[in-house]
């Protein structure tokens, strides 16, 4: 796979993107079209739900599940090789959270931590890695 955008070019995008509204995981989701091949439009209402920590109840942070959503369309390939992919999301979800010390938006989301800007970075960055090395 070759990448249409470099990784600047993804977190500018995304900047652009909170500055017009959008939340964690559309933003995440929204930069990787080279990846799924989705319009905008569909990009953005599939990755709604997921603002806030999930319909904002403060659960698994929103660019964490656009991870998720990513990795699997990059990464899984049929349901005998699921396994393969339960595994490969647990080290990114690993990665994550031992370098913010949880998932859960409501953790995530306390003065002196990192911004929602910053994580949506760091999600677009090991995505970024992971996809185009």
């Amino acid at each position: 796979m070759v990448a249409k955008y470099t990784l600047q070019e993804r977190i500018e995008r995304m900047k652009e993107l909170r500055k017009q509204g959008y939340i964690c995981s559309q933003c995440v989701a929204m930069v990787f079209d080279d990846v799924h091949g989705l319009s905008p439009e569909i990009t953005e209402r599939l990755t709604a739900g997921f603002g806030g920590g999930i319909g904002g109840s403060g659960e698994v942070c929103g660019a964490v599940s656009a991870m998720v959503m990513l990795d699997g369309g990059v990464n899984y390939s049929t349901p005998a090789e699921k396994q393969k992919l339960y595994s490969h999301v647990r080290d990114l979800c690993h990665k994550f959270k031992n370098s913010n010390g949880s998932l859960l938006c409501r953790d995530l989301r306390v003065p002196g931590k990192k911004t929602c800007n910053e994580l949506i970075e760091e999600v677009i960055t090991e995505c970024h890695n992971e996809f185009f090395g």
